[in-house]
């Protein structure tokens, strides 16, 4: 319990950091530092509680759990967003980049997407006879559409604009990836309806919104330049990473608690 309150307080420290770094106009060159610096440790940490999380919630299933294969996935995927965060603030206070894309730190993200899409999966094989066929063809059907709406607002000027193939494979890949993530989140949070895990895979599923909605933005905001680690889109990467951390702590107390 005291563990969980500690998690707490950091969450509501980091949200207080992302509200001044993301909600407010710096006038002085000290304030305007101030911002940048918050707003890199905040893409840091968050990913790091994540990371910790699904951690926490690996531990409170056995060895040979399917279950703990699914969180142990989620934890390598957090950090791996951790270690791409490092190098992408490296690039831009060392390297001297205000906007290093596409570079290596886009494999770690890469990796993120891929791991976090297969924990998903896993639970999805796990849950799925829970579900009616009909919710999960829906889901899939909102995923689709999602898409495509994505698709044609966002990828589609920057697939059919002259830049490097590198930015226009990163830029259909993150959007695709990431609303595909809701309905993959979704479904578990359906299929454990009216208990307390289910509280958890909505947090999943809302994570999953956060990131898809921000890699969104994202890609928009770096064709045209406007992109920066103070940009109030980066609000949504936090709290997507926040929610997957509230997600997998509360995990490990449910399961603790049965």
């Amino acid at each position: 319990m005291r563990g969980f309150f500690l998690v707490v307080m950091l969450v509501c420290i980091l949200v207080a950091a992302a509200a001044y770094t993301y909600g407010s106009e710096a006038a002085s060159p000290r304030a305007r530092l101030l911002r940048h610096l918050l707003g890199t440790a905040v893409q840091i940490v968050a990913p790091l509680i994540a990371g910790f999380g699904c951690l926490g919630a690996r531990r409170a299933y056995a060895p040979g759990d399917r279950e703990r294969l699914v969180w142990t996935t989620g934890a390598v995927a957090a950090f791996a967003w951790f270690v791409g965060r490092v190098v992408f603030a490296g690039y831009q206070w060392w390297g001297g980049t205000a906007l290093p894309s596409p570079s290596i730190a886009d494999g770690f993200f890469v990796v993120f997407y891929l791991l976090l899409g297969l924990a998903l999966w896993l639970e999805i094989r796990l849950v799925s006879p829970m579900v009616d066929r009909r919710i999960r063809l829906a889901l899939l059907g909102l995923g689709v559409a999602a898409w495509a709406v994505g698709f044609s607002v966002v990828m589609a000027p920057i697939l059919t604009s002259p830049v490097p193939m590198t930015k226009k494979a990163l830029a259909a890949f993150y959007p695709t990836a990431a609303v595909f993530l809701i309905p993959a989140g979704l479904i578990p949070a359906l299929s454990f309806r009216g208990g307390t895990s289910a509280y958890v895979w909505v947090a999943v599923a809302l994570a999953a919104v956060c990131l898809a909605v921000a890699s969104l933005g994202y890609t928009l905001l770096t064709r045209y330049d406007l992109y920066s680690d103070v940009h109030s889109i980066n609000a949504l990467w936090v709290a997507g990473f926040l929610l997957l951390a509230l997600g997998g702590f509360w995990q490990q107390r449910v399961q603790e608690e049965v």
